[in-house]
């Protein structure tokens, strides 16, 4: 079974009939094809979950991509911004995608499963492939709806999936995989996360998603496992300093978004604009799509560097005050771009800002000029949420807002 773009029919993922029923709060997210659980409870507890114990996090609507064949090497590498004859099998290299002006079309985990098939899990992009296939002896395949998603993170994971497969993974490095067999289904495993904690992603036939969900809580639960929704996963990968799709950038695509947000293209950006530069091989001998004009970028110096940001909550709580409403600092994650201003001038733009709970503090990423991209620089930038608007101070810091210990 594969999809199409035409395909658009809501849905409930691989999980659903277990998130349905943990879902107390009834409050789902449309993201893609699928409803998400946007949080089961309290998402502020969730999201501790992810940094104290243990979380299984519904990720299903990844798109989920096979490129297979003789040429599968080279398509790949022609594709990607990474030298992909470096990937071994078993190996995932994270990577942006772009076109020729070295904008970015996307970004996302590139799998080699076999030596000549790579997976690719990120936003829609089969149009993109299949553009820049032509002449290439390849199949190009989605099997989005035949797989779920489930991320397990936290710094309990490695103890959860040993309890629930019965199999030692203190050896799986990051960024590598196996498969493996949870609850009599046979599943394969990312070392891979979203939230900068120790993580596995587990990728699961459709048909035996309860089936997985159940031997995994079986053996998590007295371990402290617990079930996170949506907005715990995107407050918790800014904490990490993880941008995606849509909210951070506009890609330069012919596809369209899994996360169907107003953007505009203004805010196309580059690799080396996101501080991407250790995921651009300029050096490897093939041409991949952009690789000249992201040289060009390089010698000039891109025109935009991306922080983090901190913002003064007693301000935004002072717009509230004034405007006489009860103040919701950041009631979801604000995924729209708001001006960053530094002595009355535009510099740049915000996004994905959020309260953090794990920090105490309003939090985003900045995308400014590099003449004011240091971090400690006092800006204002442009607060727009809900009923209220007005200047809020701020400053920019480095990234990540969180720095983990875990993960490595």
């Amino acid at each position: 079974m594969t999809t199409t773009d035409t395909e658009r029919t809501i849905m409930g993922t691989a999980f659903y009939p277990r998130t349905s029923l943990l879902n107390e709060r009834q409050k789902w997210n449309a993201w893609d094809r699928y409803h998400i659980v946007d949080a089961y409870t309290d998402w502020q507890e969730e999201l501790r979950t992810v940094r104290e114990r243990a979380s299984a996090l519904d990720q299903s609507p990844l798109s989920k991509h096979y490129i297979a064949g003789p040429d599968a090497v080279r398509l790949v590498n022609y594709l990607i911004t990474r030298d992909a004859t470096k990937i071994e099998v078993g190996q995932i290299y994270y990577t942006p995608w772009c076109n020729q002006d070295g904008a970015v079309v996307g970004d996302g985990l590139v799998a080699r499963v076999a030596p000549d098939r790579f997976m690719f899990s990120a936003d829609p992009m089969m149009n993109w492939f299949r553009h820049n296939a032509e002449g290439y002896d390849v199949t190009i395949e989605d099997v989005t709806i035949d797989f779920g998603l489930l991320a397990l993170q936290g710094p309990a994971s490695t103890e959860v999936i040993e309890a629930a497969t019965g199999q030692s993974w203190s050896d799986l490095r990051f960024s590598r995989l196996r498969t493996t067999t949870i609850g009599g289904v046979e599943v394969t495993v990312f070392r891979q996360g979203f939230t900068g904690e120790v993580g596995y992603e587990f990728f699961v036939p459709v048909a035996a998603g309860a089936d997985v969900w159940d031997a995994l809580f079986d053996a998590g639960e007295p371990l402290g496992l617990g079930a996170g929704g949506l907005h715990a996963v995107d407050v918790a990968r800014i904490e990490a300093g993880m941008v995606i799709v849509g909210a951070d950038y506009t890609p330069a695509a012919m596809d369209r978004l899994g996360d169907p947000l107003p953007v505009s293209p203004e805010n196309m950006t580059t690799p080396f604009e996101l501080n991407l530069h250790r995921f651009v091989d300029l050096g490897q001998e093939a041409d991949f799509v952009g690789k000249e004009a992201l040289r060009r970028e390089l010698e000039a110096g891109p025109k935009r560097s991306m922080v983090g940001i901190e913002l003064d909550w007693r301000d935004v709580v002072g717009l509230y005050r004034d405007s006489d409403i009860p103040p919701e600092v950041t009631p979801q994650v604000i995924r729209f771009p708001l001006p960053i201003l530094r002595d009355g001038s535009r510099i740049g733009r915000a996004t994905s800002v959020t309260w953090s709970p794990t920090v105490n503090k309003i939090i985003g990423f900045a995308h400014v000029v590099p003449a004011h991209a240091d971090p400690g620089t006092p800006v204002t930038v442009e607060w727009a949420a809900g009923p209220v608007g007005g200047e809020v101070g701020a400053s920019l810091v480095a990234l990540p807002h969180y720095r983990l210990k875990r993960a490595g």
